[in-house]
């Protein structure tokens, strides 16, 4: 920002003090609050450091049923749906603050589908998942936290069995273990969120068969 005649040096060091001061808030927000940027600049500053475009609004239409991601974890990522792209089988993420790649890897395998992120503003993001929080989301359900992952995968088993699911995908996100299962045409999304420092994976989460379990762990698991 400074490079691009956006900030002074001398405003840099007065928010970097104020942040310390404060101990709260990231460098962007004082950047607003001090009245040295807009919040449309320090956004595409964002863009520049993730080396991503700057997002216009979300396309509701253009985003369903693919881009479904659990409300729990898109407020975790301060991050929405954005665009789908049928053609590509592409899912474009606009993020209000840092991307997440290991998140993104995630939702490609759970969805099955390729992620290009995006930023957009963050009070614009904040906005939209308010109105989210407003609609109803029958086929998400929401536990936590969790300690124990054989509890996890008790509770796994047991949605499986239920609801007859033919196809279930599993991954880590942050502080969340999402699973989807599909039954026919309808999915359904179990969200455990964890809690701090849970005993390692150990296969607990395997359904029994003939559901096909499609994991999504990355290599190293946040």
């Amino acid at each position: 920002m400074v490079a691009r005649g956006w900030l002074t040096h001398e405003q840099v060091v007065t928010a970097l003090a104020a942040q310390q001061s404060a101990r709260s808030g990231k460098i962007g927000d004082w950047f607003e609050k001090l009245g040295f940027a807009t919040e449309q600049q320090v956004t595409s500053a964002l863009g520049l450091q993730w080396g991503c475009p700057v997002a216009s609004a979300p396309d509701a239409a253009a985003i369903a049923p693919v881009g479904r991601i659990p409300l729990g974890i898109m407020e975790a990522f301060q991050m929405i749906p954005l665009h789908f792209v049928s053609t590509t089988n592409t899912l474009y993420i606009a993020f209000g603050e840092r991307v997440d790649h290991a998140a993104l890897y995630t939702i490609e395998k759970v969805l099955d589908c390729r992620t290009r992120p995006c930023v957009r503003e963050r009070k614009g993001i904040a906005a939209q998942l308010d109105q989210m929080r407003q609609q109803p989301r029958p086929h998400e359900v929401e536990f936590g936290p969790m300690y124990d992952y054989t509890e996890i995968g008790r509770v796994s088993a047991s949605y499986i069995a239920r609801l007859g699911a033919d196809d279930a995908r599993i991954g880590r996100v942050g502080q969340f273990i999402w699973l989807r299962l599909r039954a026919q045409a309808s999915h359904t999304d179990l969200l455990f969120r964890l809690g701090v420092e849970p005993p390692s994976v150990q296969n607990v989460l395997s359904p029994p068969p003939p559901v096909k379990l499609i994991s999504a762990f990355p290599a190293a698991l946040p």
